[in-house]
């Protein structure tokens, strides 16, 4: 099975909206090519340590996701919702990379 990191390259695709919006805040997508290098990388901890970080991240994004859900439908401020959506979608990249790399220090006994 190859490396499902690769996947994440094609998150640079993205940045191709700047010629459509002109805004440079889509230039950070391309911060995702470096993630096409690992294509044909196997790496046993890597992986064990992968699930153990999208899986904490997963919990982040069901907690935050019920817990704003129900902010918004008590509050009826809809407004809030675009904002709550890149919390959760930034917050989970976050959160997924940050215990990552917690894990990894965590294994070599750092």
């Amino acid at each position: 099975m190859k490396n499902m990191l690769w996947y994440m390259g094609f998150l640079s695709v993205l940045s191709l909206l700047y010629f459509s919006n002109g805004s440079i805040g889509f230039f950070g997508f391309l911060g995702f090519l470096p993630y096409f290098a690992t294509y044909n990388v196997s790496d046993e901890r890597l992986e064990k340590n992968l699930g153990k970080a999208t899986r904490t991240a997963f919990a982040y994004t069901i907690l935050f996701g019920v817990t704003t859900i129900v902010y918004i439908s008590i509050t009826d401020k809809i407004e809030y919702f675009a904002p709550a959506f890149i919390l959760l979608f930034g917050g989970s990249l976050i959160v997924c990379l940050l215990s990552l790399l917690y894990y990894d220090r965590k294994e070599d006994g750092v």
